[in-house]
C-alpha cells in the first residue's frame, strides 16, 4: 500500500481494476462500525477491504503423510 494520504476519508492506493494509483474514499459505514474497513476507488468504484483490526486465524493441524 502507498503511504500517500490526503485526508482521513481519502487515500491514494493502487487500484487493481484501473491498474494505476487512484484516490480511494471511505464511504459511510452502513454496518455501524466506528471506522469502516471499506475503501472505494473514485474512478471505477473498485472496493478494498483494509481491516483496522486483528483477524484471528485458526492454526492448521500438522500435515501427516501416510506411508
Amino acid at each position: 500500500m502507498t503511504a500517500l494520504w490526503s485526508s482521513p476519508e481519502r487515500r491514494s492506493e493502487h487500484c487493481p481494476s484501473c491498474a494505476r494509483e487512484r484516490l480511494f474514499e471511505q464511504p459511510p459505514c452502513p454496518d455501524g462500525h466506528e471506522v469502516c474497513p471499506e475503501w472505494a476507488c473514485l474512478e471505477c468504484g473498485h472496493a478494498l477491504l483494509v481491516a483496522p483490526f486483528d483477524l484471528a486465524v485458526p492454526h492448521a493441524r500438522p500435515l501427516t503423510v501416510a506411508a
